[in-house]
């Protein structure tokens, strides 16, 4: 399973989904987290749903985050991924930990 945090500094859950500067993608299978650009981070609108879908093209089966707005719940529960709350600041790996 992949799960998608954002976050903001590489280390730590953003308080925010779709304006994080970055999303920590970790394959539980390998055990391996990468750091991906979020793109949409300065989009007028939209920047949810489009961190939706990229988290969608990524095979992301589980979002880790504080909150996500109701039009990026939306896109995510459309791609059949998963939503758990998480607490703002909490280091990525404690995060994941706890899945």
């Amino acid at each position: 399973m992949k799960y998608g945090i954002p976050t903001d500094d590489g280390k730590t859950v953003s308080s925010v989904f779709g304006r994080a500067k970055s999303f920590a993608i970790y394959d539980d299978e390998t055990r391996e987290l990468a750091i991906l650009d979020n793109e949409g981070v300065d989009s007028e609108h939209g920047a949810g749903t489009g961190a939706a879908a990229c988290l969608a093209e990524k095979g992301v089966g589980i979002v880790l985050a504080p909150e996500v707005g109701p039009k990026a719940a939306q896109a995510l529960e459309v791609a059949g991924i998963e939503i758990r709350n998480v607490q703002a600041g909490d280091a990525l790996e404690s995060a994941i930990r706890d899945q």
